[in-house]
Formats: structure tokens, C-alpha cells, sequence
């Protein structure tokens, strides 16, 4: 067998070892979870509003309040940083954009 088959097949062994509870050593990091749902609402903003204002596509903001998904490294650090400075991400996000449309998207 190939060093790459052999590789597999131990890394197989390790991960059904670890399901059933065995210590083989295996670390398990559990993320920080991030409530987007409770950032919204602190913010007083529609889902629709939330999403406009931080170029955030609606489906995924639904995903990530109703837990169909968990938002990436980047889109977490992002939530953190609109949940404590949510005006400073929308003047960086908008700082390119022309005079009217920067007025538009205000909540």
C-alpha cells in the first residue's frame, strides 16, 4: 500500500477512535459562537436593513440566525467588529462609494 493509502487509513483509525470517545490525543477546537441575531437587534435593524447596510446577502444572514449556519473566521471577526463599532465598518465600507449612494444606504 502507498504511504499516502497507509496515511488515510490511520487518520480514519484516529477520527472513529475519537467518536467513540477513546483519548488518542485528538484536540477538538470548539469556536467562540457569535449570536448575529442578538447584533441585529442591538443595532434595531430589519434583516433586510442589517444586510443592505453591511453588504451582508440576505440568504446568509437568515443561515446564520436561524442556524443552518456558522459564520467563517473573517465574517465572525467582521460581526464582532459591527457589534462593537457598527458605524465605523458602514463609513469603511462606504468611504469609495459616491455622495448619493453613501446617503442611500443609511438605516
Amino acid at each position: 500500500m502507498s504511504e499516502l493509502g497507509e496515511s488515510l487509513i490511520k487518520g480514519m483509525e484516529e477520527a472513529l477512535a475519537f467518536a467513540r470517545g477513546e483519548d488518542n490525543g485528538s484536540v477538538v477546537h470548539i469556536p467562540e459562537e457569535i449570536n448575529v441575531r442578538r447584533i441585529r437587534l442591538k443595532l434595531n435593524m430589519s434583516q433586510n436593513v442589517f444586510a443592505d447596510y453591511f453588504g451582508v446577502s440576505l440568504r446568509t444572514l437568515q443561515d446564520w440566525e436561524q442556524g443552518r449556519r456558522v459564520p467563517s473566521g473573517p465574517s465572525r471577526n467582521f460581526l464582532k467588529v459591527i457589534d462593537h463599532e457598527p458605524e465605523a465598518v458602514h463609513r469603511a465600507l462606504t468611504s469609495s462609494l459616491p455622495k448619493t449612494q453613501q446617503n442611500s444606504s443609511s438605516p
